[in-house]
C-alpha cells in the first residue's frame, strides 16, 4: 500500500525514474556504479544540504546577534575566530598559523553553493549513460532481439553486423568519459571549497589516526581537517555605517550546526569517488584488452553460453561484447537457438566459399 501511495507522488516518482533501470540491460554494472550508485549518493547530499541550508531556520545561531545579524552572516559568509576562542563551543580546532589578520582568513560562504554543486555533480554522473543511450546506441540491441524469434534475431545479426566494432568504440568510449566525469566533479569541487577538497580525504583519515596533542594553555596543538574545511564556529564581522558618519563595527560568534553533516558527507563523497574512480580506470584496461584480444571476449562470452555454439564460429571482440550483451537481455534457451541458426548460416556460408574455390582452381 504504501510504496503505491509513494509512486503517486509526482516528485516522488519523476525522481525514482532516474534511478531506474532499462527494460533491456545495455550497459554493464560499472556503468550503473556511475548513473545509479553514484547519483543516488549525490542525491542524497543534494537534498539533505538543501533543506539544512533553506528550511533550518537555526542554520547558523549567533551569540547576541538578532535576525538582521544572522541574515547578514549567513548571506555573506562567516571567518574563522581568533586561536584563542577556538574550540570553547564546538572543540573544532583550525590551523591559524599563516593567517596574519582576521581580514586573512578565508571566508566560508561557499557552504550556500553546496546544493548548486551537487547539482552539476548529478548532471556530470548522468551524462555519459545519456549520451550512449540516446545517440550512441542507437537502440542495436532492441533492434536485434525484436520479438525474441530465435531465425529474426540471427538474421538481424548479420544485417547489425558491420556496425558491432563501432558500437564497442562507443562503449568504451562513454567508459572513458564516465572517469572523466568523476575526475571533473572533483576538480570543481575543490575549486569551490577554496582548494582544500582534493586531499580532504588523506588529511582527515590521516587525522583520524594520529595521536592528538594538547598544549599547555589547553590549546589543541593537532588542527581537525574537516573543521577547517568546514568550520563549525565561525567570526562574523558587520560593518554598518553610524549616525556619526563613522563606522560601526560588530564581531559576533556564529554556530554553523549544519557543517557536522558537511564534513561527513564531503569525506564519504571523497572516499566514493576515489573508489569509483580506480575502480573505472581497472574497467579501461579490461576494456581496451577485450577490444585487443577477441581470445578474452570469447572466453568470457562462453561463461554465458554453451561453448560448443562457438565452436565453428569466427568472432572479433566486437562480436563477442555484442553476443554477451544479447546474452544478457534473452533467455538461455532462445541464445542457444539463435548460436544455432548463426553457426548453420556460417557453415553454409564456408560450404559455398570451398565449393567456388574448388570449382576455380
Amino acid at each position: 500500500m504504501a510504496p503505491a501511495v509513494v509512486n503517486r507522488l509526482p516528485i516522488i516518482s519523476n525522481l525514482l525514474k532516474w534511478f531506474k533501470g532499462d527494460e533491456l540491460t545495455i550497459d554493464n554494472p560499472l556503468f550503473r556504479l556511475h548513473h545509479q550508485a553514484s547519483t543516488f549518493v549525490i542525491m542524497f547530499g543534494l537534498l539533505f544540504i538543501f533543506l539544512e541550508n533553506h528550511l533550518d531556520g537555526r542554520a547558523i545561531v549567533c551569540q547576541g546577534g538578532d535576525q538582521y545579524a544572522r541574515s547578514y552572516c549567513w548571506i555573506h559568509g562567516t571567518a574563522y575566530i581568533r586561536p584563542h576562542l577556538q574550540g570553547k563551543a564546538t572543540g573544532c580546532f583550525v590551523d591559524q598559523s599563516k593567517i596574519e589578520s582576521p581580514e586573512d582568513a578565508p571566508v566560508t560562504a561557499y557552504y550556500l553553493w553546496l546544493p548548486f554543486l551537487l547539482t552539476f555533480c548529478f548532471g556530470f554522473a548522468k551524462f555519459p549513460r545519456s549520451m550512449w543511450r540516446n545517440f550512441l546506441e542507437g537502440n542495436m540491441i532492441r533492434n536485434i532481439i525484436q520479438d525474441r524469434d530465435p531465425d529474426n534475431m540471427a538474421r538481424n545479426y548479420f544485417d547489425f553486423r558491420s556496425r558491432f566494432y563501432r558500437y564497442h568504440i562507443y562503449f568504451g568510449f562513454c567508459e572513458m568519459m564516465n572517469l572523466v566525469m568523476v575526475l571533473f566533479s572533483v576538480i570543481i569541487t575543490d575549486a569551490l571549497l577554496l582548494g582544500k577538497f582534493w586531499n580532504y580525504g588523506r588529511e582527515v583519515l590521516g587525522f583520524i589516526w594520529s595521536v592528538k596533542h594538547i598544549g599547555e594553555d589547553g590549546q589543541w596543538l593537532t588542527h581537525d581537517p574537516m573543521c577547517e574545511l568546514f568550520p563549525t564556529e565561525v567570526a562574523c564581522y558587520i560593518r554598518i555605517g553610524a549616525t556619526t558618519g563613522s563606522i560601526d563595527r560588530s564581531n559576533y560568534l556564529c554556530i554553523l550546526s549544519n557543517n557536522l553533516f558537511n564534513q561527513k558527507y564531503f569525506l564519504v563523497l571523497w572516499l566514493w569517488w576515489l573508489g569509483l574512480a580506480v575502480i573505472s580506470i581497472i574497467g579501461l584496461i579490461y576494456r581496451f584488452a577485450r577490444m585487443m584480444v577477441p581470445d578474452l571476449s570469447r572466453s568470457i562470452l562462453v561463461r554465458r553460453v554453451k561453448a560448443w555454439r562457438l565452436e565453428n564460429l569466427e568472432l572479433t571482440g566486437a562480436d563477442c561484447f555484442v553476443l554477451d550483451m544479447l546474452a544478457a537481455n534473452v533467455p538461455h534457451h532462445i541464445m542457444d537457438a539463435m548460436l544455432e541458426r548463426i553457426a548453420k548460416r556460417t557453415d553454409r556460408k564456408s560450404t559455398r566459399l570451398n565449393s567456388s574455390h574448388a570449382r576455380y582452381l
